[in-house]
């Protein structure tokens, strides 16, 4: 059974190939994701060209990075089809790796706080009243689908009533969105994605 979401093989059949990927140049569009894609995206690899994962070793390219990399599961070791992985790469090399949360429904906006940290951490309104992820804790992350809605939101770490990086966003339909916080600080990221990789 095909478990990945919709909108992520839609996303990908849109995407025109590069020129690097494709030695046929009537290769006009993205390859056709199997059946068992899983989804893994690299952050933290600025200047790498490649990433060691799962026993696959994958192309980094700079316009892809923070996107997610869809990849067979059989190419990989113990990740599952339609999986969402999060590597995090520190300044000192060492490497987190984070499994994520599905997305279900296309009509809400996916939410995803991915802690690379050694503190629990929340997503909260940039006012620290109302929790909107609670209970994040180091090396896993959390998953909230919401309404689109125009918003301030902040990263806290827990029983702290000051935001570590608050992010102004507009939410739209569809949209999915990740607050991935390490040792450098937090990024929002719009989850995009990159080519299949071969």
């Amino acid at each position: 059974m095909n478990v990945f979401p919709h909108f992520a093989k839609a996303c990908l059949c849109s995407l025109l190939f590069s020129a690097s990927a494709s030695a046929d140049d009537t290769s006009l569009y993205a390859d056709v994701l199997p059946d068992d894609a899983s989804f893994v995206r690299f952050v933290g690899f600025e200047g790498k060209d490649n990433a060691a994962f799962a026993g696959f070793t994958f192309d980094l390219i700079a316009q892809d990075a923070g996107k997610y990399i869809p990849v067979s599961a059989s190419k990989l070791t113990n990740v599952t089809s339609g999986s969402y992985t999060t590597v995090l790469r520190d300044d000192d090399g060492t490497l987190r790796t984070i499994n994520e949360a599905h997305r279900s429904r296309q009509s809400k906006v996916a939410l995803l706080l991915v802690n690379g940290t050694q503190t629990p951490l929340e997503l909260r309104l940039a006012d620290g009243s109302v929790a909107v992820i609670k209970d994040v804790n180091p090396a896993t992350s959390g998953l909230r689908e919401v309404n689109p809605v125009a918003i301030t939101l902040g990263v806290f770490a827990m029983d702290q009533q000051i935001p570590l990086a608050t992010f102004d966003v507009a939410l739209r339909r569809g949209q999915n969105l990740s607050f991935v916080a390490d040792d450098t600080g937090v990024r929002l990221i719009e989850n995009q994605f990159a080519a299949l990789a071969k």
